[in-house]
């Protein structure tokens, strides 16, 4: 009886199967989706993380028992590891001892430090690793000195140095494998190798640190495994690293005090606050697709308890009670439910894992089939008992009620106040400003936008009566039915069109909504990447610093001559401190500022900051040499060596070393701005270069006047071993020195221009944690000299630097000052280009050119990519098309059974409209009408619902979504129109498809319907 039951309404069963396997699909790959952004989202925000953000580092003097209080730390962190994979580098450092290095600066410090596990971070540039001694042979200690203060100090392996009391030879040379590893905690001295006049790190093993320093610092740095980390490991370690210090207090730990530094803790809870909001966006689309899998199942299910309502009372009239026909729906809905549910999520994961998607794994997968299959038999069964129930005076009374009733003030009422409340959360939780550390937040913000689509359903509800009334008594004083017929039949049946309604409400907002958030965030994703890019094309040098004979100026003239570079420019980005405080510096020439940098006008407007940091006169001036100049001929006295630095149009350095009377010309580099000679002699005495020829690959050499440039000046600041100066009288490129010590080294420059302040515009970061304003001074410490600034103006965000507070400056100006207070000349960073076609085709070619070598290529077109397709919420865009495309499907089942019991319910009026006149194409086209005019008002409410939750949402979301979005970075809300418009004709081909499919079989029924069948 029961398998009976349910092949003669098989097409109404498979109905119902159908709907099931497409929730079932969609709702597996939607979850997948959301654990697998999640755990990704983690892994690369640590990965890219500042050293210091992502690790923790306790510092203590080494204890009596090394072993063992190594291991109490150890103990100490892995309790306080919240169940996250953490590794524990250890090492040991000595004191900043004084370096003695013959011609070094006579301030330089070297520091000697053991580590753990070196080889596993660092490689060997030159030489081998240092070998362990005997306390007995201490004065031969080996050491491996990092290649970068290795090259600054002039030294080579197998040469000696005494650092303190220690005399150490060099047997090898070393850099970082990856100067971001939080191994090396972000230590400027670690990672470049130089930090003012400190050097180092001098590498030696444990045995031979501790039989020179009694008491070594111990230092115990802390990081994340960022491959393994889970997002709910995240999550525990921000509950539990915070009790670090008190556990490192133990006596087997701390001798005289234990230091903490580094931020991992703030951004495990930083980072376990994102991805709570993270998944509330990924759950959003989730939402709305259960809005729309309720509202579709509901009609399904009404469809089925309709088709069965004769049957129904027929078997309670020979004594089956509602308890039997309910349990006979129980059992034939677990048997069509439970298998749609299980091959819809075999589905998705099959098709993920062929299509190279997420993996989701087959326990995601049992769950969703269970938590579908069990919403789906709670809707199915609800329908049952409801049809096994219902009095037939009732179901009468519900399909005959006006449109009045078809839905009631207080639920639409109640259904905006949900929706104003959730939208009202998100904007609050996603902005910030008012984010709670409870998750009690998502749980209100993310219904918000599926909510809103169902209070704009609603709203329509409410406002179709309206006109349908005014319809109505416009068209009843025709003769004919016409348009009556239609406005009549929906204005007495608008409770049963109120499902479809909704249905299609919903559908349309969710395709305004995915078509909105998919611009708004890729928009997003693009203005990011030119913010992290700054320019086209970034060639980062893999060693910054000072100038060397073994570190020559990098140029950006090679790199402006590659096919498709519109312009390239010399950068320095530097860190930089302002009193206690760090800040970062980018220097670049002001003229090519307005054209290389692209961004947002609203974000960094480049050609107003490029005036703003223009100096009122040209900072750097010196010695205009011939064109084609190859080398230079230099006369001096009282100089025992001297070596000549150079400027490019860009205000880049170079240096030109004299030997033998001749220094060789670096090619692009134009203009002598600086020359530093060493004395001959200690005491009293005057330098001077006394005539300065310039000559070219072919030809005479050409005398350059030494009084081009004005008068030329010492400058003691930069000098070295100077205790005193003055313009001398050899020459206008003399100097009138005392040194009592020998080596001295004097600089001298052309007198600067102008004493003013360097002109810079300042990030709104950096006016907030130093409380300036425009027209203030300040003082910048750069490179261990003293920089005085003026801020000219602010920009929200600085491109092209990490730091968000930031200072942007004209680099011929930074070049003038460092050369009248710095004592060894910087080299630039970086080179920027403006493309003239493709970003990467651009990159591509300055590599095949041979220019980059070690360097490192970035351009905006691979940064977007990167953050389109491994951003931490990259699967939110498909996700909400996919909720979309369920939609529509959903959609059709919805509406198909809508219409089909639509159908079953007014078969009876059919013979009566004919015996009145009514021909069957007229009811045809009446049908036909109600059916496309209550589609075509739901799908303009629905969009106009959708693009207001879109303009009250996509932005916060967008937001939400994106890791490491600077502050004053707001997304720009947009809309994919090419995708909207494809939405938009597939959902009106349902909905028309669905409209002549009722009006065909409305056609069909009336020509065969009988006088009288109203009674049946």
């Amino acid at each position: 009886m029961r398998v009976k039951r349910a092949r003669a309404h098989a097409a109404v069963v498979a109905t119902v199967a159908a709907w099931v396997f497409v929730v079932a699909a969609v709702t597996t790959g939607l979850i997948g989706y959301l654990v697998v952004a999640s755990q990704d989202g983690v892994r690369e925000a640590l990965r890219d993380a500042p050293p210091a953000q992502a690790a923790v580092q306790a510092v203590t003097r080494l204890g009596a028992d090394p072993a063992d209080q190594d291991a109490a730390v150890r103990a100490a962190v892995d309790d306080r590891s919240g169940g996250a994979p953490l590794a524990v580098h250890r090492s040991l450092a000595g004191g900043e001892d004084a370096l003695t290095v013959p011609g070094s600066d006579e301030d330089a410090r070297g520091v000697l430090v053991a580590y753990e596990d070196l080889e596993q971070h660092a490689e060997l540039a030159s030489g081998e690793w240092p070998e362990p001694i005997s306390a007995a042979a201490v004065g031969d200690t080996e050491t491996a000195l990092h290649a970068t203060a290795a090259e600054a100090l002039g030294l080579t392996v197998g040469d000696e140095i005494t650092v303190g009391e220690v005399r150490v030879v060099v047997t090898g040379t070393w850099l970082p494998a990856d100067p971001a590893d939080p191994f090396w905690f972000g230590e400027p001295l670690e990672v470049t190798g130089v930090d003012g006049s400190a050097y180092g790190p001098f590498v030696v093993t444990e045995d031979s640190l501790t039989a020179v320093e009694a008491s070594p610092r111990a230092r115990w740095r802390i990081t994340p495994l960022a491959d393994e980390i889970t997002p709910g490991q995240v999550d525990g370690l921000a509950a539990a690293l915070p009790g670090l210090p008190g556990a490192l207090e133990d006596d087997r730990i701390d001798v005289n005090g234990v230091a903490i530094s580094g931020d991992l803790a703030a951004t495990a809870a930083a980072l376990d606050a994102d991805v709570d909001r993270g998944a509330s966006v990924s759950a959003v689309p989730l939402v709305v697709l259960v809005a729309v899998a309720v509202v579709a199942g509901a009609q399904v299910a009404r469809l089925l308890g309709v088709v069965r309502e004769i049957e129904t009372t027929l078997l309670r009239s020979r004594g089956l009670s509602a308890a039997q026909l309910v349990w006979w729906s129980v059992l034939e809905s677990v048997a069509v439910v439970l298998p749609a549910a299980t091959l819809g999520a075999a589905a998705t994961v099959l098709a993920l894992r062929a299509g190279g998607g997420p993996e989701v794994g087959a326990g995601v997968a049992a769950w969703c089939a269970a938590g579908v299959a069990a919403g789906t038999l709670a809707l199915l069964v609800t329908g049952a008992v409801a049809t096994a129930r219902r009095r037939v005076e009732d179901t009468v009374a519900f399909t005959s009620r006006r449109a009045t009733g078809a839905i009631g003030w207080t639920f639409a009422a109640v259904a905006l106040i949900a929706a104003a409340v959730a939208i009202w959360q998100l904007r609050r939780y996603g902005s910030g400003s008012g984010a709670s550390d409870s998750s009690s937040a998502d749980l209100l913000a993310t219904p918000g936008p599926a909510l809103a689509l169902l209070a704009c359903a609603a709203i329509a509800l409410l406002a179709v009566p309206f006109p349908l009334a005014l319809a109505e008594k416009a068209l009843a004083g025709r003769r004919r039915l016409g348009l009556l017929l239609p406005a009549w039949q929906v204005t007495r049946r608008l409770p049963v069109y109120a499902s479809v309604v909704v249905l299609v409400v919903v559908t349309a907002g969710a395709g305004v909504l995915a078509a909105s958030y998919s611009a708004t965030w890729t928009g997003l994703q693009e203005d990011l990447a030119d913010v992290r890019s700054g320019a086209d094309v970034r060639v980062t040098f893999d060693r910054a610093g000072p100038l060397t004979a073994a570190r020559p100026a990098e140029s950006a003239t090679p790199f402006g001559q590659v096919g498709g570079a519109g312009e390239a420019v010399g950068v320095l980005s530097a860190g930089a401190r302002i009193g206690d405080e760090s800040a970062a510096l980018l220097a670049m020439p002001a003229a090519g500022l307005g054209t290389v940098v692209e961004t947002r006008d609203d974000v960094f407007p480049a050609a107003r900051v490029a005036a703003d940091v223009t100096p009122e006169q040209a900072p750097l001036i010196g010695l205009e040499l011939p064109e084609g100049s190859e080398r230079l001929e230099v006369d001096t006295t009282g100089v025992a060596a001297a070596t000549l630095l150079l400027a490019d149009v860009d205000g880049v350095l170079a240096q030109a070393v004299v030997e033998n009377g001749v220094a060789a010309v670096p090619a692009g580099f134009g203009t002598l701005v600086a020359a530093d000679l060493t004395l001959a002699a200690t005491g009293a005495s005057e330098v001077a270069v006394t005539e300065l020829r310039a000559a070219g690959a072919s030809g005479p050499a050409t005398v350059v006047p030494l009084d081009g440039a004005g008068p030329w000046a010492p400058q003691v600041e930069a000098s070295y071993r100077i205790d005193e100066a003055e313009p001398g009288t050899v020459s206008p490129l003399s100097a009138a020195t005392v040194a009592f010590q020998p080596g001295g080294k004097v600089r001298v420059t052309p007198q600067a221009v102008t004493d003013q302040p360097v002109p810079v515009v300042a990030s709104q970061a950096a006016m907030d944690r130093f409380g300036l304003r425009t027209g203030d001074p300040v003082t910048m410490h750069l490179v261990g000299s003293r920089v005085d600034l003026l801020v000219t103006g602010t920009v929200p965000v600085v491109p092209g630097v990490a730091d968000p507070v930031a200072f942007v400056a004209d680099l011929p100006s930074i070049t003038s000052t460092l050369l009248r207070t710095a004592d060894l000349p910087q080299r630039i960073s970086e080179v920027w280009l403006r493309a003239d076609g493709g970003t990467a085709d651009l990159a591509a070619a300055a590599e095949a050119a041979g220019l980059t070598g070690a360097a490192q290529l970035t351009d905006r077109e691979t940064v977007r990519s990167e953050l389109l397709d491994h951003g931490l919420a990259r699967h939110v865009v498909p996700a909400f098309w996919s909720v979309a495309a369920a939609a529509v499907v959903l959609t059709a089942i919805g509406a198909v059974a809508s219409a089909a019991t639509l159908r079953r319910q007014r078969r009876g009026e059919l013979a009566v409209l004919r015996v009145v006149g009514v021909a069957p194409s007229e009811q045809a086209r009446s049908r036909r009408i109600e059916q496309a005019g209550m589609g075509v008002l739901a799908m303009v409410a629905g969009a106009a619902g959708g693009l207001l939750v879109a303009a009250l949402t996509v932005t916060v979301l967008a937001r939400a979504a994106t890791s490491g979005v600077p502050e004053a970075l707001d997304p720009v809300a947009g809309a994919s129109l090419g995708a909207l418009a494809l939405f938009g004709v597939v959902l009106t081909a349902v909905v028309a498809a669905v409209a002549l499919l009722q009006a065909s079989r409305a056609g069909h029924d009336a020509a065969v319907a009988m006088p009288g069948e109203e009674r049946r």
